[in-house]
């Protein structure tokens, strides 16, 4: 996928938190892998609407660019909170590029457009909350 290629000198550097529109903390992982950090009572959709903001707005992606997981819900490897999503524009490499779009954000390979993603930012709350 030629866009995802480019999309890896986009990132952030490592280190650089940024704060999307549910005011959940993205943070730079490695190469095009960002983890989205969630905060007690996190669901699904606001995962998934932080990874969305971060591609649009950060990494300026085109709305229909594929967002894919690539670590599911589990321990945060960036901060020290107990529950983060790993995302990346590049489909892991052990699934099949393909759209599966059940908002699951445990299975490795789930993936959904960046506009899908950012439109749970305005259809499930209102912006900082």
């Amino acid at each position: 996928m030629a866009t995802g290629a480019m999309c890896l000198a986009l990132l952030p550097e490592a280190g650089s938190a940024w704060t999307a529109w549910n005011n959940l903390r993205v943070n730079p992982v490695r190469d095009a892998v960002f983890e989205v950090v969630g905060q007690s009572g996190s669901a699904n959709v606001d995962y998934w609407c932080a990874a969305g903001d971060y591609a649009r707005r950060v990494l300026s992606l085109p709305l229909g660019q594929r967002i894919y997981i690539v670590r599911g819900r589990a321990e945060a490897q960036t901060t020290d909170r107990k529950s983060a999503v790993q995302f990346s524009v590049q489909a892991p490499a052990n699934v099949k590029n393909q759209t599966i779009g059940l908002l699951s954000v445990t299975r490795v390979g789930e993936n959904i457009s960046a506009a899908m993603a950012f439109d749970y930012c305005l259809t499930n709350k209102a912006p900082g909350g």
